[in-house]
């Protein structure tokens, strides 16, 4: 098994579902959050993002490589 260095994930949310509703308003949220990620090695390092639901509130997750 290869063990993972200088990976790390964030999670941003929740985000209701009536965030979601306006498209405009959640992009600039999401991108204002993923911008704000202090610690990754260069401005193109995010290997996966994955939205999903917990108690109707919505989650992004973004997987990316740190410096």
């Amino acid at each position: 098994m290869v063990a993972l260095s200088k990976v790390a994930v964030k999670v941003f949310g929740p985000y209701s579902p009536k965030e979601f509703s306006d498209l405009t308003t959640l992009n600039t949220t999401i991108s204002t959050a993923v911008q704000a990620i202090a610690d990754a090695s260069a401005n193109n390092s995010v290997i996966d993002t994955e939205v999903f639901s917990v108690l109707g509130n919505m989650f992004v997750m973004v997987t990316y490589q740190i410096a």
